[in-house]
């Protein structure tokens, strides 16, 4: 029954908010393993965030939403020489509606994109670049997004001969590695990080779409299409509460429990079942002084620290078309995190708020061979989860200094506070700085071993 408690638990938004705040706390106390703490620049960072916010946006309220769709909104400058910002999703749900397609299924084939689209956006390396006949040389993640968007155009992950604009779990479990590599113009001259792992985990993906036939089988009732992530939408209104209204548990669902077997099967495990981008975390590890663990807790449960930032990455990002293309109310999305990614990460090293201590910057730098790049660990390492943790904590701290600094109070606050601060934002901010005091690899200080799974 612990385990049962303690899996259920750790699988849950609670907890990946819950446990970060329990290193937070470790953290003014002075008992952080890899970092040293400063919360007197945690306001440094609010101001700074919220100036590009300003600058940008002219206030939090006309902030977009952070998600995939915000990859394929790309700035253009034409004959005129004039810049315009063309939003590539809207673009095709203009051209499916002008052909007949129904609202629903342009929902749906949006939501099929994004969930193969997030699925290959952890980090890329500074090396490797897509080359685009329309829109030229990108990198990172507008890079991996616009290749995926290629790649569905062109009906790769679709076993359909009258419709390429799907994923299905078809296409997916025959995806080879080489299709994947060719899509996203891999070479050894133009490597990607764990560009193998990205193509297992799309036939995971696939293989998990047609084993959780609840979710991704679709309603209708001849059963003889394939399973699609954007039949998920299907399965939602069979859970609403009201017309098209929906908990974030019912769409948090669909992602950590439908999507489970996605996940590399040597992830982190607690009584046999893989709990996803779950790890131990050696600052919470109870000493002699800490009360003993309750009872419902499995031994070693207690230092575990969840993220689900892939998770909640796509979470986010489906938030944006089940609210806008889907017209769904979902309640309760104040309930997800902060992304415990690099660039929201690297703001607060950046900025001085997390300092690594000297003995794990002088391995993290034998690691990377040359002093003059950042340290590298694995994503596994505890610096790491001591990192991501600490930027879960902290990014609530920020979003609650920007809701003071715009004199907003929680009645004010406008949908998806904390997702418009990710995008306005924290995010732009870690890339900003990163920019600035790394170019032109623009490196986060801190680079991760990444197997194309985690970040």
């Amino acid at each position: 029954m612990a385990a049962a408690h303690d899996i259920k638990y750790l699988k849950s938004l609670e907890a990946v908010r819950e446990r970060s705040q329990e290193v937070l706390k470790r953290a003014e106390e002075g008992k952080l393993q890899h970092f040293e703490y400063d919360a007197s620049k945690v306001d440094e960072v609010a101001e700074y965030v919220y100036s590009l916010i300003m600058r940008d946006y002219g206030g939090i309220d006309k902030v977009p939403m952070h998600g995939r769709w915000r990859s394929y909104c790309i700035k253009t400058v034409g004959d005129d020489g004039v810049s315009r910002m063309r939003d590539l999703v809207s673009e095709h749900v203009a051209r499916w509606r002008e052909a007949d397609v129904g609202e629903w299924e342009s929902a749906r084939r949006i939501v099929d994109l994004f969930m193969v689209s997030v699925l290959v956006d952890a980090g890329a390396g500074s090396q490797w670049r897509y080359q685009d006949a329309e829109f030229g040389t990108l990198a990172r993640t507008e890079g991996l997004g616009l290749a995926a968007l290629r790649m569905f155009e062109a009906g790769a992950f679709s076993s359909s001969k009258t419709n390429a604009f799907q994923v299905d779990a078809a296409a997916l479990e025959a995806l080879d590695d080489q299709a994947l590599l060719d899509g996203f113009q891999v070479s050894d001259t133009n490597p990607l990080l764990g560009s193998a792992n990205r193509a297992q985990l799309l036939r995971s993906l696939g293989r998990a779409l047609r084993a959780q036939t609840a979710y991704f089988g679709g309603m209708c009732a001849c059963q003889n299409h394939p399973a699609r992530p954007g039949f998920m939408l299907d399965y939602l209104t069979g859970r609403a509460s009201a017309p098209r209204t929906v908990s974030i548990d019912d769409l948090w669902e669909v992602v950590v429990d439908g999507l489970a077997a996605v996940w590399p099967a040597s992830r982190t495990k607690l009584d046999g079942v893989s709990l996803g981008d779950v790890w131990q975390c050696d600052t919470l590890q109870p000493d002699a002084a800490d009360d003993a663990a309750p009872a419902q807790t499995e031994p070693g449960a207690r230092s575990l620290v969840p993220f689900h930032k892939l998770s909640q990455w796509l979470t986010w990002s489906l938030l944006e078309v089940a609210t806008r293309l889907a017209r769904f109310t979902v309640r309760g999305t104040e309930r997800l995190t902060g992304l415990a990614e690099y660039r929201n990460g690297g703001l607060f090293v950046d900025m001085g708020v997390l300092t690594l201590v000297p003995a794990a910057r002088e391995r993290g730098t034998a690691a990377s061979g040359d002093s003059t790049l950042p340290p590298v660990f694995a994503g596994s390492d505890p610096v790491v989860v001591e990192w991501r943790a600490m930027t879960v904590a902290l990014l609530d701290l920020v979003a609650d200094r920007i809701r003071r600094l715009g004199s907003l109070d929680e009645s004010q606050l406008p949908p998806m506070f904390l997702s418009r601060v990710l995008e306005g934002g924290t995010w732009k901010a870690g890339r900003e700085m990163a920019a600035k005091l790394r170019s032109p690899t623009n490196d986060p200080p801190i680079n991760i071993v990444s197997d194309g799974t985690l970040f």
